[in-house]
């Protein structure tokens, strides 16, 4: 969905396409929570589901049709699986598509859940991933209107950045969306911000550019601002940003949403409740940091 930040543990999590999704393991108490979102601007109707280790159906599955933009989950308690208190059982989520549907149109990701519903660490891994957000509205004459910040939701990015250190994926361009009626005059009532560099399939409306990506020398964070000036009146109720991320092989700098091969997936997001009146500037700042 970026004081002293609050800490958020690495998600044990994929962000790909369907029939791409690997195994994740669960142990007693954990959750597997499996979520997918339509990829604007295309729609997605799919089966879901979960299977065991052997390949069979397991625990929940249903059917879904979801429009641009929106997202859905299922979720596998570790109980139908685990017999054991501590036994570790593999479990691999799927997502069939409806024929005749996009190979772009359903992003999925996957998350480990512990009882009180909050994602589990890595097994092993010890870096943690600290965000912080935060929203300036500012007035036309540039007087600060109203400032709002939160910790992450949730952070599913851990899988694009575990393929590309094995050399899988090329993590490339990054993009900020923001929901609310704010946005409504948006395709699909979304705001995109992009990169100047990245080239999505058309300029739309609700769609921005300048979207500004730094890492300052040994402060070991990494920083995204971008902004826009609100058309019209409402409220943004969420925000996410997004990695552009290529098959290996691709340049960083030609990983863009329309490479052939990008797929773009989710790093993080947030629920906020601001309110915009039209002509001000809307400024998004996200901060994150590794310890």
């Amino acid at each position: 969905m970026l004081k002293i930040l609050p800490i958020v543990s690495a998600l044990f999590a994929a962000a790909t396409l369907w029939g791409q999704i690997g195994p994740v393991g669960v142990t007693t108490g954990e959750t597997v929570r499996l979520k997918v979102t339509a990829r604007p601007p295309n729609s997605c109707a799919a089966q879901l589901g979960f299977l065991d280790s052997g390949g069979n159906p397991v625990g929940p599955s249903a059917q879904v049709s979801l429009q641009a933009g929106q997202s859905t989950s299922l979720e596998l308690p570790s109980g139908p699986v685990v017999k054991e208190p501590g036994q570790r059982v593999e479990i691999r989520p799927r997502v069939t598509p409806d024929p005749g549907i996009a190979e772009s149109a359903c992003q999925t990701d996957v998350a480990v859940l512990d009882r009180e519903g909050k994602p589990t660490r890595v097994p092993g891994v010890g870096v943690k991933v600290n965000g912080r957000w935060a929203i300036d509205v500012r007035n036309p004459d540039g007087s600060l209107a109203s400032h709002s910040s939160s910790g992450n939701s949730e952070i599913p990015g851990a899988g694009v950045l575990a393929l590309s250190l094995a050399r899988l994926n090329v993590i490339g361009l990054w993009s900020v969306q923001l929901y609310g009626s704010a946005c409504s005059f948006g395709t699909d009532g979304i705001c995109w911000l992009f990169e100047n560099a990245d080239d999505p399939p058309q300029i739309l409306a609700g769609t921005f550019k300048g979207l500004s990506v730094s890492a300052p020398t040994n402060a070991g964070q990494l920083t995204l601002i971008g902004s826009f000036i609100a058309p019209q009146s409402g409220t943004v109720t969420g925000i996410e940003t997004l990695n552009d991320f290529c098959p290996s092989g691709v340049l960083q700098t030609g990983c863009q949403f329309s490479t052939a091969g990008a797929r773009t997936g989710s790093f993080s997001d947030t629920n906020q409740s601001v309110s915009v009146t039209a002509g001000q500037l809307v400024q998004v700042t996200v901060v994150f940091g590794f310890s």
